[in-house]
């Protein structure tokens, strides 16, 4: 795998992790008793942004890897998502939730190896 590669893998989770992240803000914003049209819809806007970047990058990067091989690199977006929603949305860690990603991680890295 070129650098090249593998910054579009990062910028591929990135873009899906952020559009989640950015989702689930527009939805707690519009959730308010009192919340402002504007503001929610450019951070839906943001969101479907991301989603649209995360969708062509991965389609290029499905013409140059097997799915096999791709695939469990979308798989730490799980864990990615956990850790920004518990550092930007100020969610909740437990346990099992880091124990769960702990697990995942290692099963990422065992995939990938082969």
């Amino acid at each position: 795998m070129t650098l090249f590669a593998a910054f579009l893998i990062f910028v591929s989770v990135g873009c899906f992790v952020a559009g989640q992240i950015l989702l689930k803000h527009a939805m707690d914003i519009t959730a308010r008793e009192t919340f402002s049209r504007l503001h929610a819809g450019r951070v839906f806007a943001a969101a479907i942004g991301a989603f649209a970047v995360n969708f062509f990058v991965n389609i290029g990067l499905l013409q140059r890897f097997d799915l096999s091989y791709f695939f469990p690199f979308q798989g730490l977006s799980v864990v990615f998502i956990a850790f920004a929603g518990a550092w930007i949305l100020k969610e909740k860690l437990t346990p099992r939730l880091l124990l769960g990603s702990i697990i995942i991680a290692l099963g990422v890295g065992l995939v990938s190896l082969s």
